[in-house]
């Protein structure tokens, strides 16, 4: 039988643990009252609840990317309603004095319009509405041309919670009007401390899962930082309503570029990795809201305003390389994935694997839209081309070519590739700086001792790899054609983005083969009546299809040709780090055909570099 004594200490063990359990399940307790508004407000935006919110998005992420088919598929309604996307249908993390999520309607609605602007509105809001936070969104003025495009926009005021009667009203309300043009707010310009977001610190304690990152005339939520640096996200698009998609990565992170007189500090710009301005509730003396406001750019340095990506942007700009911790980083890449990694080994061929996966998902995926183009074709017609149109490109324009085009989500589609290209590059610059820092697990075939060995090593696992990922394509014909990734990648530069376009040419056909040959024949129009033929018009369009990024300009179908921008594929890239025979070179003599280079045997056969020695 215990002892008194020791009943009473074994009590006050147990409710100190259950003190700590209580304490880590709820970051941010609740400590405000509100009357009136979208939804009660009872908490305060801090550190730690950004920290929440991150693990909240991150799970969302997590299922589009490692989840059943179905979460990976899944748009917006189902990613909510989805217990295990949706973290917050968890009583337990969406804590004391949590609020039900928003109505059914609410969504809907929100799926029909979704688009990348959008969905930055819609995740913080709704995690807000059941965390019982504030939340606000700006109104902004048009600078000059299309919002999304002005050389600057100015904020004009806010809805927040605090003034719109039901959450209803407060999404209505926020969700109109509201593009990626809103993010386009110079630092320090007028009003901009009314704006959605500042940039951001490159440290892991600010640059969380929730931040976003915008490029011009596109928005993506951050949804993951890996332990080796690597960023993940999530976006949407108006090409699929309701979808949202995680296949983009350091692929999106462009650097930042420093404007401005060389001798004068460098001027921000609006591009970049930034963190949402988070409100702040004024309340009485108990401790009822009664307003709110944007934070200050002083406040927001707590939760990582900063403006050290410009500057790192000019140091690479004026000297070509930025040094830290006694590393040089010629590349903006590499010194972001440095200031965010945590020491973790890098698991390369795991990675490799994952990149994979990932790859073939997308081009699967792309295959679902690209059906949808063709049977809208077939049933309501051809699409005119935006050609010459005022406030309209290839890129952003209206209707039914922004709906069933894709060369927006084909310049992802892209840089998704390239971005395992680049990261395998930055595996070969890293592996003689630090080579404890990669486990090799699994490369025993190739004696790894330079970076020209790890480059050979790495493009024979790719091949292997894409060797063995596949998917099958309906042609215009109804029959099914069969596409490994290794096709795809010899095609990536051939993939029409043209909705009037067969599913032959969507998926790169090349010219004269019975692929190609058996394509049911089209035309794409454009606005001045004419009836371009599908041959020539896919020639016109080359240059589109080798683009890394969208364009705000003119996209005439005439005036390019000839022209395009150049990227060496995987293949050739890492080739570069190792002397004499390519492996490309090696793979033809060897199989007469480079799109039949499946076997691993093949690649150990290539020369590769004498041990120790770099290819450099």
């Amino acid at each position: 039988m215990c002892s008194p004594v020791s009943t009473f200490t074994r009590l006050l063990l147990l409710t100190a643990v259950w003190a700590s359990v209580q304490a880590e399940a709820e970051p941010n307790p609740p400590t405000l009252t509100s009357r009136g508004g979208a939804w009660p407000i009872r908490r305060q935006w801090t550190p730690a609840e950004t920290t929440h919110f991150a693990a909240w998005v991150e799970g969302i992420y997590q299922g589009k990317r490692d989840g059943s088919l179905i979460q990976r598929n899944a748009n917006l309604m189902a990613i909510l309603n989805d217990a295990r996307m949706n973290r917050l249908l968890d009583p337990t993390f969406a804590g004391e004095g949590a609020n039900p999520p928003p109505g059914k309607r609410v969504l809907e609605h929100a799926e029909r319009i979704l688009d990348c602007g959008k969905l930055t509105v819609v995740l913080p809001a709704y995690y807000a509405c059941v965390r019982a936070l504030p939340w606000m969104v700006s109104r902004v003025e048009l600078g000059d041309g299309d919002v999304r495009t002005a050389p600057s926009n100015t904020p004009t005021g806010s809805i927040s919670t605090l003034n719109c009667r039901s959450e209803a009203e407060f999404f209505r309300r926020a969700l109109e009007g509201f593009s990626s043009g809103n993010y386009r707010i110079l630092p320090g310009s007028a009003n901009a401390q009314l704006s959605d977001t500042v940039p951001v610190a490159l440290r892991p304690e600010f640059l969380q899962p929730g931040c976003i990152n915008y490029i011009t005339g596109h928005v993506l939520v951050l949804a993951r930082v890996t332990p080796w640096g690597d960023l993940g996200f999530l976006h949407s698009s108006t090409t699929r309503g309701g979808g949202v998609f995680a296949y983009n990565g350091m692929n999106t992170v462009y650097g930042f570029p420093a404007y401005g007189d060389r001798d004068g500090p460098p001027k921000p710009r609006f591009e970049g990795l930034r963190v949402y301005r988070f409100p702040w509730a004024e309340v009485n003396e108990h401790m009822r809201v009664v307003s709110l406001r944007r934070r200050t750019d002083a406040e927001m340095v707590a939760f990582g305003y900063s403006l050290e990506q410009f500057d790192a942007a000019r140091r690479f700009e004026d000297e070509g390389r930025l040094a830290e911790d006694g590393f040089e980083f010629s590349r903006f890449h590499d010194f972001l994935r440095y200031r965010m990694r945590s020491g973790e080994r890098v698991p390369v061929l795991r990675l490799m694997e994952t990149y994979a996966d990932e790859l073939i998902g997308v081009f699967r995926l792309r295959e679902e839209f690209v059906q949808g183009a063709w049977r809208d074709y077939l049933e309501n017609g051809p699409i005119t081309y935006p050609e010459n149109l005022t406030e309209q490109n290839i890129f952003q324009a209206h209707g039914r070519w922004e709906t069933w085009s894709s060369p927006s989500s084909d310049v992802d589609r892209r840089n998704s590739y390239f971005e395992l290209r680049d990261w395998a590059l930055y595996v070969v610059r890293w592996f003689n700086e630090q080579p404890a820092y990669f486990d090799l697990s699994g490369l025993d075939a190739y004696e790894i001792r330079s970076r020209a060995a790890m480059a050979h090593a790495l493009v024979g696992i790719k091949n292997l790899l894409f060797s063995r990922r596949s998917m099958t394509y309906s042609n215009s014909r109804g029959e099914l054609v069969r596409l490994t990734l290794l096709d795809i990648e010899a095609r990536l530069h051939d993939l029409s983005f043209d909705p009037n376009h067969p599913p032959e040419l969507r998926w790169g056909a090349p010219e004269d083969s019975d692929e190609r040959r058996r394509a049911v024949p089209t035309f794409t129009p454009t606005p001045d009546g004419a009836q371009v033929t599908m041959e020539e018009a896919y020639a016109l369009e080359t240059y589109y299809r080798s683009v890394s990024r969208r364009k705000t300009g003119p996209t005439g179908l005439r005036g390019m040709e000839g022209t395009r921008e150049f990227r060496l594929l995987f293949d050739d890239a890492l080739a570069e780090w190792y002397p004499l025979t390519t492996p490309s070179d090696a793979i033809l003599s060897h199989f007469g055909d480079p799109s039949k280079a499946v076997a691993l045997e093949a690649m150990e056969a290539i020369p590769g570099p004498a041990d120790g020695r770099d290819g450099e």
